[in-house]
């Protein structure tokens, strides 16, 4: 009875206040779809198997990677973290989704990021390896701006998926930094030395950490979140990122 009544005042209110897709604006089938449409949803530039798991750039049909080693843009590098896992590409619907999460402040569209997640079956392969998650922070200034941390829905959206222990609070923000996207190369790795703090080292130490954020841009920031716990002790750190931008130089 009561499925019958939401179902009734949902369709009265469809009526008056259509359902459209976020990224395309047609009307949406309330029954099957969730702020994307079908059409969009086919079109959606998830990672696939081309793409290197320890930096996350885009592979070539004859490029050869490791899980070790890394890829020709990585093998020289020094990363503190051990594997990167995406979801999907930073275009079209996935990054009016995000935007529209992020910028215009609709909190309640982390429900159809959770969606993502649920069904992504690299996620659920990874989580067997992973003890504790932890998303990375915001500055509490901007976050207080905001009204929520983006990457902390996230995280707790992956917690309630594998039940898997949430850390929040622990890995703090200390420096208000400028995004990296508006910097010159220079001064990108400035911005984000000495931004990040552990206030409890324990908590970490021994632990299989998956990081997590909302879009990886320049990589910068978890790369300074992944030396931060690294050098306090976790024994792995797995970074995770719901979207991937193909960063220009």
């Amino acid at each position: 009875m009561l499925n019958a009544i939401n179902n009734y005042v949902q369709a009265l209110l469809d009526v008056f206040y259509p359902r459209i897709c976020l990224y395309c604006n047609r009307n949406i089938n309330y029954h099957c779809e969730q702020y994307i449409c079908g059409t969009c949803r086919k079109n959606i530039p998830f990672v696939n198997e081309r793409h290197c798991i320890r930096c996350g750039s885009v592979l070539g049909q004859y490029s050869v990677a490791s899980e070790v080693k890394g890829c020709a843009f990585c093998r020289s590098e020094h990363l503190y973290h051990d594997s990167l896992t995406a979801i999907a590409y930073y275009d079209g619907a996935i990054k009016a989704l995000i935007h529209k999460y992020k910028y215009e402040r609709q909190r309640f569209l982390y429900k159809a990021i959770g969606d993502f997640l649920r069904k992504n079956k690299k996620l659920g392969e990874l989580m067997r390896e992973i003890d504790i998650i932890v998303p990375v922070p915001l500055y509490w200034r901007k976050k207080l701006q905001r009204g929520f941390n983006q990457s902390e829905l996230i995280a707790r959206e992956i917690h309630r998926a594998f039940l898997t222990p949430f850390s929040v609070n622990n890995l703090i923000r200390i420096k208000n930094t400028t995004s990296q996207t508006r910097l010159s190369k220079s001064k990108r790795y400035s911005n984000v030395q000495k931004a990040f703090f552990i206030k409890n080292p324990a908590i970490m130490k021994g632990k299989r950490v998956l990081l997590v954020d909302d879009v990886l841009t320049t990589g910068l920031t978890m790369r300074e979140c992944a030396k931060k716990l690294k050098k306090t002790g976790a024994k792995s750190i797995h970074l995770f990122v719901f979207a991937i931008a193909e960063y220009k130089n």
